[in-house]
């Protein structure tokens, strides 16, 4: 992995880091439009889910000073094979603005231009999340669509954007 900034470098995600990604990742639901997900994932959920993505996915954290401060994991779309990828990015609120997320993301890229036919990597996000939007968009992402009021969270309903980056750039 690479070290990205003065501050915190990126490394490949442990299980030891689960609860620390849990944190950050539950902070996002709890307040923000960052995943539409409105509940919480308790211990035994996070365990679930890092038995069923860490193997097969990429999961990256950023660490500052011996603390995880971000992560970030590409999803295959199709789950035979890497034709897309998703990404997901998620920074301690504590780390916002310090480039932790950019970081992050631009190692994803990379990661994912190294998988065999993989030509696309794609993100899904509610259009209230500006900080996210803007950063796909810094970091080359396009805009693919707008799928309107396609989520409820925090009483009202969400528009989702699907941005999409080609990798042969």
């Amino acid at each position: 992995m690479s070290t990205a900034g003065k501050t915190h470098t990126i490394r490949t995600a442990t299980k030891d880091d689960l609860p620390t990604i849990v944190g950050i990742y539950n902070w996002a639901v709890n307040q923000t439009f960052a995943t539409i997900d409105s509940e919480p994932l308790s211990k035994e959920e996070a365990e679930s889910w890092w038995e069923m993505h860490a193997g097969r996915n990429f999961v990256l954290v950023a660490e500052a000073e011996g603390d995880v401060i971000g992560w970030a994991r590409l999803l295959p779309w199709k789950q035979r094979g890497f034709d897309v990828v998703e990404d997901l990015v998620y920074v301690d609120p504590l780390a916002h603005g310090k480039g932790v997320g950019a970081d992050l993301l631009k190692n994803l890229i990379e990661e994912a231009r190294g998988l065999r036919d993989c030509k696309t990597i794609v993100a899904t996000m509610a259009t209230d999340n500006v900080p996210s939007l803007k950063l796909h968009k810094r970091l080359g992402f396009e805009e693919a669509g707008i799928i309107p009021n396609a989520a409820y969270k925090f009483t009202r309903w969400m528009d989702i954007a699907l941005l999409q980056r080609s990798l042969e750039r």
